[in-house]
């Protein structure tokens, strides 16, 4: 199976770039967004994300979680009443495919395609506070992992784990409950998990790629398809920014591979072969 991966899109007023990044998943068997499809989180640019996607893949499941630009910056009657653009957007991608699809109350969603389960960790609340509120999301997964019988699980979500953070300066987690999912992963394996946020090129000579062999697990962090930042091996930004890129993603029965796709010269950047 094929999966085209993007993160960080940061959608404004000019969709162009995001129409070029979106038209190379037309082939794939679904495209997976892990979060920050848009810059401001506004009505507008929802409107502008959904319409870019129902011309350029009218038949390509897309599947999305939330980034903390998906929510508006400052407070807003809709937010006071506790409601997001984002969510009624999630809504469309999940109500537009074939695939069996469950949403949790929580806000956690899983579909099957295949033999691969995606699973959307929406770790974003209101303020763009990055929070799994209440812990419901990690209670759910950790059950739901547990009894679930399928070979693959792919998790979207928009932080990368603090263990697994290409931006190896960052001391903090993003997320408040960043030890209790790492717990959870350790717990299973065959988990393919997907991040976004730090905007980190998979040119770098840090690994935007890692593979846990001691749990079988491999972390992507996606950087973003708009020029991002090229880290030295010390962890240190180079002078000029690279090129953004979007991530092609290959499962068969016992091997990942991992390969980056730059969105302006289209050359392919190594991300490795795996056997889970």
């Amino acid at each position: 199976m094929r999966f085209l991966v993007m993160s960080d899109l940061h959608l404004s007023k000019k969709p162009w770039q995001v129409r070029k990044a979106l038209k190379m998943g037309e082939d794939a068997d679904a495209v997976l967004l892990a979060g920050d499809l848009t810059n401001d989180g506004t009505h507008e640019q929802i409107s502008l994300m959904q319409q870019s996607i129902a011309e350029m893949l009218p038949d390509t499941p897309v599947l999305a979680v939330a980034g903390n630009h998906d929510y508006p910056h400052f407070p807003s009657p809709m937010i006071r009443e506790g409601y997001c653009d984002f969510e009624a957007l999630q809504d469309w991608f999940l109500a537009r495919h074939p695939y069996p699809c469950v949403m949790d109350e929580s806000g956690a969603w899983t579909i099957r395609i295949g033999d691969v389960e995606i699973i959307g960790l929406n770790c974003i609340w209101h303020w763009r506070r990055f929070k799994f509120k209440d812990g419901a999301q990690l209670n759910w997964l950790e059950k739901h992992l547990k009894n679930s019988d399928i070979r693959w699980h792919i998790i979207l979500c928009h932080a990368p784990l603090l263990a697994h953070n290409p931006k190896r300066s960052d001391t903090k987690p993003y997320l408040s409950r960043d030890e209790k999912l790492q717990s959870i992963i350790d717990d299973n394996k065959n988990i393919i998990y997907i991040s976004g946020h730090t905007h980190v090129s998979m040119e770098s000579m840090v690994n935007c790629v890692e593979y846990d062999e001691a749990h079988h697990n491999l972390y992507i962090n996606d950087g973003s398809i708009r020029p991002t930042t090229k880290l030295t091996a010390d962890g240190l930004p180079e002078a000029e920014p690279a090129d953004g890129n979007v991530v092609e993603l290959l499962v068969s029965e016992n091997q990942i591979s991992v390969t980056g796709i730059s969105m302006k010269t289209e050359q392919r950047i190594f991300g490795g072969h795996y056997s889970l």
